[in-house]
C-alpha cells in the first residue's frame, strides 16, 4: 500500500492493514485501470499530480467523479442514476468508495498528512 494515507498509518500497522484491505476490495470491484482513471479525475480537481490513466471514464461517471470532492451536495438523484446506468448498482457503490478514497488521498497529500502524523 502506498500514498499519503498509508504513510500516515504506518505507525499503526493494524489500522493500516484494515485500510488496505478495505481499499483493495473496492479496487478489485472495478479493476485497476478504472481506479487509475478515477484517481486521475479527482487529482485533476485538486490540482495534484497523478499517474496518467489510459482510457477515459464513461461521461456521466467522469462528471460525477470530478464533482464529488467539492460539489457532492449538489449532485442530483438523476446524475447518480446516470452513473448507475453506466456502471450498474454494485459497481456504483465501489465507484463511490474509490472516489471518496481518492479525494482523501489528494487532501492528505496537499496537507502532508504523513508529516503531521510523524510530528505527533
Amino acid at each position: 500500500m502506498n500514498g499519503p494515507v498509508a504513510e500516515a498509518l504506518a505507525g499503526s500497522p493494524a489500522l493500516a492493514e484494515k485500510y488496505a484491505a478495505f481499499r483493495d476490495i473496492a479496487h478489485a470491484a472495478l479493476g485497476e485501470e478504472m481506479v487509475a482513471q478515477i484517481r486521475a479525475a479527482v487529482a485533476e480537481v485538486h490540482g495534484v499530480e497523478a499517474p496518467a490513466a489510459s482510457g477515459e471514464l464513461p461521461p456521466a461517471t467522469l462528471r460525477y467523479a470530478k464533482r464529488m470532492p467539492f460539489e457532492h451536495n449538489e449532485i442530483t438523484d438523476e446524475e447518480a442514476a446516470e452513473v448507475v446506468a453506466e456502471l450498474g448498482e454494485k459497481r456504483y457503490v465501489a465507484f463511490s468508495v474509490i472516489v471518496a478514497l481518492a479525494d482523501a488521498e489528494c487532501r492528505a497529500e496537499k496537507l502532508d498528512l504523513p508529516g503531521l502524523a510523524a510530528s505527533n
